[in-house]
């Protein structure tokens, strides 16, 4: 008798899931959702990098990560159930029309509806939330930021937030009130907000309410200017902050020791102190407290010895310097004499930099391992840096390698692992 052609390719088609205790499943569900270094704590040693270029670096990382869990819930009601505290423990929205499926089931879960009986709503359990819109769902009016407010509220335990919102389609708007409420409605349980682009900036008031209604914040950045005043006795004090990346111009430049005791590691953007006239008074408050100094380099800024000089004055703790450059060859060692650190990291935004100015930053620091007895470490801290430098400059490598031969200098990759290391390899 022929078998029914039907039957037969299901029967080829069936797959048998083995029979696992839930406890394993969820440990592989963990890693193969994995993304490193985008939760807390593992996001704390990258505090003083949060921003545009750590997201250029993780959101890929991300996107992949989110691809497969929504692959995963799909599989079967079992899974369905195990996999789903992992689809929304982070939120990702790169579109603004995916909001308004996303806001109702927020809200259909928290009705209690839809969800096993007894269980938790989706929302809580989102500990990051990124607000990464590349469009608009409407040309005009601010629908979609109606709708991010009303998921935003949905979402009790959040600890980090992250804007870095690219769209030329919201212009110079500014995030709105009803977006600034939301936030401060769950910032009891935020930890990092992080503003990544001059996008949908928050007001100055906004963003004050959602600081101040924090209670266990530890890294704050939006290093931009904002709009809008607040006055000096609405100054919050933020008791758990480690790391503050704010413009030299605002009301956070002003507060006291007493209002940020927790602080250690401080980024700002270098421009002429003309410009910043706060910096070396809120260096002399706290800078007997900071151990970790991030520095945006634009390549227009030539004296920054100034900048440098207020840091070795007034840092005497002072044990990690990171530099962001906008190329190499903007990189001026000399200041750096003055100040005593025993690591040294460097990242370039530039990319398709050549081997003349590789050669250029490895010459700038062959000078300095003399001139910084304390200097233990130098890292780029760039996973492009290094790629490009490996790949399309390896002479440039070697030209290190000649430099720094017989040195206890560690010249590190973005993952702490010796440069030379990879020459060893491609010899071999």
């Amino acid at each position: 008798m022929i078998p029914n052609s039907v039957s037969a390719l299901k029967a080829r088609r069936r797959v048998n899931i083995p029979q696992l205790p839930p406890e394993l499943w969820e440990i592989i569900f963990y890693h193969a959702t994995y993304v490193p270094d985008i939760f807390i704590p593992e996001i704390y040693k990258h505090s003083g990098a949060l921003g545009n270029l750590f997201n250029r670096d993780h959101y890929p990382l991300i996107r992949r990560s989110l691809l497969t869990r929504r692959y995963l819930v799909r599989v079967c009601k079992t899974w369905w159930h195990l996999a789903t505290p992992f689809l929304y423990r982070s939120i990702f929205i790169g579109r603004g029309r995916c909001l308004s499926s996303l806001a109702s089931a927020l809200a259909f879960s928290a009705r209690g509806k839809g969800v096993v009986l007894g269980e938790r709503p989706l929302g809580s359990f989102t500990e990051r939330l990124d607000i990464a819109m590349r469009d608009k769902s409407q040309a005009h009016g601010n629908t979609d930021l109606e709708l991010l407010a009303e998921v935003i509220r949905y979402l009790p335990n959040l600890a980090i937030v992250s804007v870095n919102v690219r769209t030329t389609q919201y212009g110079s708007l500014a995030m709105p009130d009803i977006v600034m409420d939301a936030l401060a409605y769950v910032a009891p349980s935020l930890k990092i907000i992080a503003w990544a682009t001059r996008r949908l900036l928050p007001p100055l008031y906004g963003l004050h309410d959602v600081v101040n209604a924090t209670q266990h914040l530890r890294i704050l950045r939006c290093p931009y200017s904002l709009t809008g005043r607040t006055t000096a006795k609405a100054i919050c004090t933020l008791s758990s902050c480690t790391t503050l990346a704010v413009p030299l111009d605002d009301m956070f430049y002003r507060m006291t020791p007493t209002q940020l005791p927790a602080l250690r590691e401080l980024s700002c953007h270098c421009l002429s102190l003309a410009r910043q006239p706060l910096f070396i008074p809120f260096i002399k408050s706290h800078g007997s407290k900071l151990t970790s100094a991030h520095l945006y380099w634009p390549g227009y800024i030539g004296n920054t010895s100034d900048r440098i000089k207020g840091l070795a004055t007034h840092c005497p703790n002072l044990h990690r310097l990171t530099i962001i450059l906008s190329d190499w060859e903007s990189f001026d060692a000399e200041p750096f004499k003055l100040i005593s650190v025993d690591f040294l990291g460097l990242r370039c935004r530039q990319n398709q930099s050549s081997t003349r100015s590789y050669k250029f930053i490895i010459s700038a620091l062959e000078r300095l391992k003399d001139e910084m007895p304390a200097l233990r470490t130098v890292r780029f801290t760039s996973s492009l840096n290094v790629n490009e430098l490996l790949k399309n400059h390896p002479k440039a490598l070697v030209h290190a390698l000649e430099l720094f031969k017989g040195s206890t200098l560690r010249l590190e990759d973005h993952e702490g692992r010796l440069l030379f290391w990879y020459i060893c390899i491609t010899d071999s």
